[in-house]
């Protein structure tokens, strides 16, 4: 018998093996993200290239939010980025989603690019103001995340069986690594075409090996690359990838161009409408579509199944057609209302609700 297993945050939440120095943090879920960050901010080096960022979009989030900037001081280059200034992030207005929503609307709609030559302007001005904001994800959820391998995503990945099937909604590796080192994921098991793979030194073909287990992860990964001269994908194994600057490649490993100016992260930003248009992520969506017909039971560990995730909620009514209100389901999550969102896909009579992680892993 076939599972699927959603992963969502909630899941990363419970590792606790992390050695980050930095008092207080833990990973980060879409409400507590900025008082996360703003711990990785105020007690770790970005370099002056992501201040540079950083400074420009936290005082968005003062003009967009209604703070008032603290006055500019000569002794602070980047004034917005003072212990004072920061304290716009501990606003509990603040979600992940809403603030890159608001951002990403308020270039699209208010602000307009300059006009050169009689034609409206074609930069990426939208794109380069989440830029700051997607490489603060990738810092705080890569220094939560330091540490050795998690324990209990190491014990969920041992309970799976050939043919199941992950579905993980995290950009982090903990499930990856979970299930490489006990032998169920190869990189054939993404079901993404890698041109080329790395353990960190020299590139080289992906093992073509067939996996026990299919992970698709639907939004990305912060281990995924691509280059947008030759649309090469690749892929860092058992590596989270740090702030952009510090871990791009010089070059492209397919065709040689110049890392900086054409290689980008594949990842979907965590817009409330998330643009999925893109290549790459659609070939996914579309395999997830092909493959969950095949299961016999779902089981949702850490996935909230927000009211605005439409799509992971069509991919399920589409691809269970018949059977949704038939198959069973266990719900790992300690929220009534996640609970109440579960059962209007699924017969609640058919939903196994388990309030913690641990007591998950206790009933296998």
């Amino acid at each position: 018998m076939h599972r699927l297993y959603l992963i969502g945050a909630g899941c990363s939440k419970n590792y606790t093996e992390g050695t980050t120095t930095i008092p207080g943090l833990v990973p980060p879920l879409d409400r507590d993200f900025f008082q996360m960050a703003k711990k990785v901010i105020l007690n770790r080096p970005m370099g002056f290239g992501m201040d540079f960022m950083l400074d420009a979009f936290i005082f968005d989030l003062h003009r967009l939010y209604g703070h008032i900037p603290p006055i500019p001081d000569e002794d602070h280059p980047h004034n917005m980025l003072t212990e004072e200034a920061l304290k716009v992030l501990d606003d509990p207005c603040l979600s992940l989603e809403g603030v890159m929503t608001t951002i990403s609307l308020d270039s699209e709609m208010f602000i307009t690019p300059p006009c050169v030559l009689g034609l409206r302007g074609t930069d990426n001005f939208r794109t380069d103001r989440l830029a700051p904001l997607i490489e603060l994800i990738a810092v705080t959820i890569s220094e939560a995340l330091s540490g050795p391998r998690c324990s209990k995503h190491r014990q969920l990945a041992e309970s799976l069986t050939a043919g199941d099937l992950v579905i993980s909604y995290n950009y982090d590796l903990l499930m990856d690594n979970a299930l490489r080192d006990c032998g169920m994921l190869t990189d054939k098991g993404y079901l993404l075409p890698f041109q080329k793979v790395s353990d960190g030194a020299a590139w080289d073909r992906p093992n073509e090996e067939p996996s026990r287990v299919n992970l698709l992860k639907l939004h990305g990964s912060l281990n995924w690359m691509r280059c947008i001269r030759c649309d090469s994908n690749f892929m860092i194994r058992n590596e989270r990838m740090d702030h952009w600057m510090t871990s791009i490649p010089e070059e492209c490993p397919t065709c040689g161009a110049d890392g900086k100016d054409y290689l980008e992260r594949l990842l979907v930003p965590p817009l409330l409408t998330k643009d999925y248009s893109d290549h790459a992520t659609s070939y996914l969506w579309s395999e997830a579509n092909r493959h969950i017909p095949t299961i016999h039971e779902v089981v949702a560990i850490g996935y909230s199944l927000p009211p605005t995730d439409f799509a992971s909620e069509t991919l399920l009514r589409t691809s269970l057609n018949w059977s949704q209100r038939r198959i069973p389901l266990t719900l790992v999550n300690p929220c009534e209302e996640v609970f109440k969102r579960f059962s209007k896909i699924f017969s609640p009579d058919k939903i196994t609700w388990i309030k913690s992680f641990d007591d998950y892993l206790d009933t296998l």
